[in-house]
């Protein structure tokens, strides 16, 4: 039997690729049966997640005030505190992060631009239908029920494709093929047809008017 090639994620940490991709199942089937524990809890016990959250940190606070105050009568140490809250976040970190953070950010502008000027018909399109599907599937499903769609397909699709990635390429570059084969008989000429705006000029800075 042929062993499948194994994939990579578009994940920076390790762990949670090792984690999705089922290297070890026996802690990737304990994660998903805590997700999955959690998600019957708050769907069917009807539990309000704003008050689970808030009486959570209630009992947070209090135990760790009732064992910091023990620990002084028994000689027993205190609750482990993270570095974060002792330390707090490092100048350099918050500018690294910024950084990153920016160029998402730049790179979010710059597709929302595309799709606010109306000049890529094919791309106004898919964000439409994309936007419906989710729309429609919010109506029958809720946050909760989306958010564990969400971490259900995390932990199956990539190992599904893993395991079957010849088959399922060869799947979808058949119906990219078709795609294309319907695009340039029928939609083509269509889209065509639709008229499009002239680029924006840029606008003048302030330093190309002091030049003039």
């Amino acid at each position: 039997m042929e062993t499948p090639s194994r994939i990579k994620l578009p994940v920076k940490n390790p762990q949670l690729e090792e984690l999705l991709l089922w290297r070890d199942p026996k802690r990737s089937a304990i994660a998903l049966g805590g997700v999955t524990a959690v998600f019957l809890l708050l769907q069917f016990a009807r539990i309000n997640l704003l008050q689970t959250v808030a009486y959570a940190l209630l009992t947070l606070v209090l135990g760790c005030f009732l064992w910091n105050n023990l620990a002084s009568f028994t000689n027993k140490p205190p609750v482990p505190v993270p570095a974060v809250l002792s330390e707090g976040i490092k100048e350099a970190d918050v500018k690294n992060f910024a950084e990153k953070a920016t160029a998402h950010i730049n790179k979010g502008l710059a597709y929302a631009r595309r799709l606010a000027t109306g000049r890529e018909p094919v791309l106004t399109g898919s964000v439409v239908g994309v936007l419906y599907f989710v729309g429609r599937l919010a109506g029958l499903v809720s946050i909760v029920g989306l958010a564990y769609t969400a971490v259900l397909a995390a932990f199956t699709a990539p190992k599904v494709y893993e395991l079957k990635k010849p088959e399922i390429d060869a799947m979808i570059d058949k119906a990219r093929a078709q795609w294309t084969s319907v695009y340039d008989k029928h939609l083509h000429k269509i889209v065509s047809k639709i008229p499009r705006h002239p680029p924006a000029k840029p606008a003048e800075s302030s330093s190309d008017r002091k030049e003039e």
